[in-house]
C-alpha cells in the first residue's frame, strides 16, 4: 500500500512544450535514421515476402502459432500498429496485419491477434511475412507488414489444453485455463476454443493536494484501495468449407461474458478542520457486460483470375453498471452504518452490422482494379441516472440529467476503386479513390439528424531498393470513427468531484491528410531487420472538450471540435538473432503534436498523441535444456500526455513496465509446456498531476494541486499447456 509522503506535492503548473523545439528534435532525428539506412550494405538476400515453413520452428518445441511468430526477428514490427493504420477504422475498412491463409478473419470485436494462441503447430505449414500488397490478397491493404498464416489441411484432431493460476498484490489467487479444438473432415475446417481469462485487478491509490490560492496549505490526503474481480468467459470458434479450389465459406462466432463487480474503499483526512478530520467512504459497483459476434466471408476466384469477396459481420455489446457510494459512520462500540449519497446507473447496448463487397480482376499486364461498396450501419442506446442525497437528507433524490436517454445510429455506405500498378519488378503504386456518404440520427431526449459525404484519395508507393531494403510512401484522407458514448451524458471515472459529462449531439468526425515514408531492412539470412516509420498528420475538425455550460449555469464540458492541429512522429523498429537462439529487440516512438486549446489559447498537445515511449527486449533459448526465458520493457517520459478541461488540467505519467518469463517445453511423454510470467515488477505506477481552477482556465485562478499515483502491484502467473 502506498503511504503518505510517497507522492510529492504539487505546486508548480507544467507548462506545455514547445513545438518548434520538438520538431526540431524529429527532424534531426530523421536525418541520423537516413544516415544510418544509407550506410546498410545492400546485398540482395531476400525477397520481398519472406516465408518460414514450420520445420523452421521445431527445434523450439511450439504448441501453438504464438509460440512460432515470437522467434521471428522483426515480428513486432508486422504486429504495430503506432502509425495509426487501424485505428479508429470506419466500419470494417481494409487495413489489417494478421490474416490467415490469405485471408482477413471476418469480424471486428473477433480480434486476428488472439487467433495465433488458438492454432496448433501441428496444424501450420508455413508463416509469410509480407512486406507489400497484392491483388492475391482480397480486400487487405496495409501501410506496414502483413503476416500470414498458412496452414495445412489434414484429417486428424488435435486438442490443445492450458490452465493457469494468477496471484495479484493482494494475494488473491485466480484460476484460467483454455480448451482449442483444432481439425478437419473432408473439405471442412474448424477450430474452437473454450476460454475463461481471469481479469482480477487490485490498485491501491493515494492523492495529496494542497490549496491553489496563498500559501499551497494543505488541503486533504485520500487513500484508496480499489478491487475489480473480474473473469472473462469466452467461447470463440472459425470454421471454414472448401466447396471447390476456387470457392470457400468461412463463418466466425464469437462469445464473450464478464460480471466484473467492483469494491472501493476511501479514506479522507481533510485539513478544513481542526483538529484535521477523518471521512471514509465505500462504493459498490455491480456490473453486468456481454458481447456476440458473428462473421461470415465468402470467396470465389473466376476463371478468367478474377476474385469476389463477400463479407458480413454483426456484433453486439451490453454494457449494464450501477455505482453505489455509501458515508461510513462509526457509532458507539465502533459499529458502523452505510448512509448512501449516491446512485449512478449507466445502461448502453451497442450494435453493428457491416456488409462488404469486393470484386478484383486484370485488365492489362500489370495492371489490377479493385471494386468495393460497404454498407455498414452502428447503432448506440444509452440511458443514464444520476440520484444524489440532499444536504441533510436521509433519502437519495433523482437528479435530472440533460440528454441522458438516447438511440444514435449511423447509416454510412462507401463505394471505392483501387487501381494496382506493377511499375516494373521493383515499384509498385497503388491508387485508391473512396466516396462515403453517411446519416448520424440522434433520438430520445435530443432529436437531431445530420447527413455527412467524405471523398478520401489514397496513394501507396512501394520501390523494393534493394531485396532486402523496401522504401514505401503514402498519402491518404483519414476520417475517424466518432465515438458515438460522446453524443450523450455519461459517466467521469476519472473525476471524484464529477459524476457525469455532457454529450455533443454536434460533434463532428475529425479528419486528417496523412503522410508517411516506412524504410524497411532485413539483414541476411533473416537474422534481423530494422525499421523506421516517419508519419505527418495535418487533422481538421480535430476532437476535444470544449464548453458547453448555459449561461448563468454551473461550468460543464464535452467532447467537440475545436479546430485544426497537427501531428508528426518518428518510429523505430529494431529486432536481430546475435545467435541462432538469442534474439534481442529495441524500439523508440518520439512524438510531436499541436492544437490550440479552446480553453486557455495556449498551443498544446493533440490527445492522444503523447510524446512517446521506448522499449527493449530479450528472448533466449536453450534447446538443450528444452528452456527459454525472455525480459520486456516498456518505459515513457513523465507527463506525457496532457487532458485540458474546462476549469482543470491533467499531466499523465505513463507506466514503466518489465515483465519476465521462463519456460520449460517438452515435458514428460505428453511433450507439456510449463510457464512462469511476472508482470510489472517495478511497479512505479500511473501518476496524474490534476490543476483546478475557480473557474475557467483562461481566468488563471488555480484552486487546488492534487497529485494521484496508483499502485497495482506484480502479477505472477503460472500456466501449464500441451497439444494432444
Amino acid at each position: 500500500m502506498l503511504q503518505p509522503g510517497q507522492v510529492r506535492r504539487v505546486i508548480v503548473m507544467k507548462l506545455p512544450e514547445f513545438p518548434d523545439r520538438a520538431r526540431k528534435r524529429l527532424l534531426v532525428s530523421s536525418g541520423i535514421v537516413i544516415g544510418l539506412f544509407l550506410s546498410l550494405p545492400l546485398a540482395a538476400q531476400q525477397q520481398s515476402t519472406v516465408s518460414y515453413p514450420a520445420d523452421y520452428f521445431s527445434q523450439w518445441n511450439p504448441v501453438t502459432v504464438a509460440d512460432m511468430i515470437d522467434r521471428i526477428p522483426g515480428i513486432a514490427i508486422a504486429l504495430d500498429d503506432s502509425g495509426g493504420g487501424n485505428q479508429n477504422n470506419r466500419g470494417l475498412g481494409s487495413a489489417e496485419n494478421i490474416l490467415i491463409n490469405g485471408r482477413r478473419l471476418s469480424g471486428k470485436d473477433n480480434d486476428a491477434t488472439a487467433q495465433l494462441s488458438r492454432i496448433s503447430f501441428e496444424q501450420v505449414s508455413h508463416i509469410e511475412i509480407i512486406r507489400g500488397t497484392s491483388t492475391e490478397l482480397v480486400g487487405v491493404r496495409n501501410e506496414g507488414q502483413i503476416v500470414n498464416v498458412v496452414t495445412l489441411s489434414s484429417n486428424e484432431l488435435s486438442v490443445t489444453v492450458s490452465g493457469d493460476i494468477s496471484r495479484y498484490q493482494d494475494g488473491h489467487t485466480e484460476p484460467g485455463g483454455a480448451l482449442i479444438f483444432n481439425g478437419s473432415a473432408n473439405d471442412f475446417d474448424y477450430r474452437v476454443s473454450l476460454e475463461r481469462a481471469p481479469a482480477y485487478r487490485v490498485v491501491d491509490s493515494i492523492e495529496e493536494s494542497v490549496n491553489g490560492i496563498g500559501d499551497f496549505s494543505p488541503n486533504d490526503l485520500r487513500q484508496v484501495r480499489t478491487v475489480t474481480d473480474q473473469v472473462n468467459d469466452i467461447f470463440n470458434s472459425n470454421l471454414n468449407w472448401a466447396f471447390s479450389d476456387s470457392q470457400n465459406f468461412t463463418l466466425n462466432l464469437l462469445w464473450e461474458e464478464t460480471d466484473p463487480p467492483n469494491q472501493l474503499e476511501r479514506t479522507i483526512l481533510d485539513y478544513d478542520f481542526q483538529p484535521p478530520a477523518v471521512f471514509r467512504e465505500r462504493e459498490f459497483s455491480a456490473a453486468q457486460r456481454s458481447n456476440w459476434e458473428l462473421g461470415a466471408d465468402y470467396n470465389w476466384r473466376l476463371n478468367d483470375d478474377s476474385q469476389l469477396q463477400l463479407l458480413a459481420i454483426n456484433n453486439q455489446q451490453d454494457f449494464d453498471n450501477e455505482r453505489n457510494r455509501f458515508r461510513v459512520q462509526t457509532g458507539q462500540g465502533d459499529t458502523e452504518t452505510l448512509l448512501q449519497d449516491l446512485l449512478l446507473r449507466n445502461d448502453t447496448v451497442e450494435t453493428e452490422r457491416i456488409y462488404r463487397g469486393v470484386y478484383t480482376r486484370p485488365i492489362a499486364a500489370g495492371h489490377d482494379l479493385e471494386f468495393g461498396l460497404e454498407r455498414a450501419q452502428t447503432i448506440l442506446e444509452t440511458e443514464l441516472g444520476l440520484s444524489r442525497l440532499p444536504p441533510g437528507g436521509t433519502e437519495l433524490q433523482s437528479v435530472p440529467v440533460p440528454n441522458a436517454n438516447s438511440r444514435i445510429e449511423e447509416l454510412r455506405y462507401e463505394g471505392f476503386v483501387v487501381h494496382h500498378w506493377q511499375l516494373n519488378e521493383a515499384m509498385k503504386l497503388e491508387t485508391t479513390l473512396l466516396y462515403e456518404v453517411s446519416e448520424i440520427s440522434q433520438f430520445g431526449d435530443v432529436q437531431r439528424s445530420r447527413d455527412f459525404n467524405f471523398l478520401r484519395p489514397k496513394v501507396d508507393f512501394r520501390y523494393d531498393i534493394m531485396p532486402n531494403l523496401q522504401l514505401q510512401l503514402s498519402i491518404e484522407k483519414f476520417v475517424a470513427q466518432l465515438s458515438f458514448a460522446d453524443f450523450a451524458a455519461n459517466t467521469d471515472p476519472r473525476d471524484e468531484d464529477r459524476d457525469t459529462v455532457a454529450g455533443n449531439p454536434e460533434l463532428r468526425q475529425q479528419q486528417s491528410w496523412r503522410y508517411s515514408a516506412n524504410l524497411d531492412y532485413r539483414f541476411a539470412d533473416n537474422r534481423g531487420v530494422i525499421n523506421a516509420r516517419a508519419w505527418y498528420w495535418d487533422v481538421s475538425d480535430a476532437i476535444g472538450r470544449i464548453d458547453v455550460s448555459d449561461p448563468g449555469g454551473p461550468l460543464e464540458s464535452a467532447s467537440g471540435n475545436i479546430g485544426d492541429g497537427e501531428v508528426m512522429a518518428l518510429q523505430l523498429n529494431s529486432s536481430y538473432r546475435i545467435t541462432p537462439n538469442l534474439l534481442v529487440s529495441a524500439a523508440a516512438l518520439m512524438r510531436a503534436s499541436e492544437v490550440t486549446d479552446p480553453f486557455s489559447g495556449v498551443e498544446r498537445r493533440l490527445v492522444p498523441n503523447d510524446r512517446g515511449y521506448y522499449s527493449m527486449g530479450l528472448r533466449h533459448d536453450l534447446t538443450a535444456l528444452n528452456l527459454n526465458y525472455g525480459i520486456d520493457y516498456l518505459g515513457a517520459s513523465q507527463g506525457n500526455r496532457p487532458l485540458y478541461d474546462i476549469n482543470r488540467i491533467d499531466h499523465i505519467d505513463a507506466r514503466e513496465d518489465l515483465s519476465v518469463f521462463i519456460e520449460r517445453n517438452s515435458i514428460g511423454s505428453l511433450g507439456l509446456v510449463a510457464r512462469l510470467e511476472v508482470n510489472n515488477i517495478l511497479d512505479r505506477g500511473m501518476c496524474i498531476d490534476r490543476f483546478r481552477f475557480d473557474d475557467r482556465l483562461a481566468t488563471g485562478q488555480l484552486s487546488e494541486v492534487e497529485r494521484r499515483c496508483d499502485e497495482r502491484g506484480s502479477q505472477f502467473l503460472l500456466r501449464l499447456r500441451g497439444t494432444f
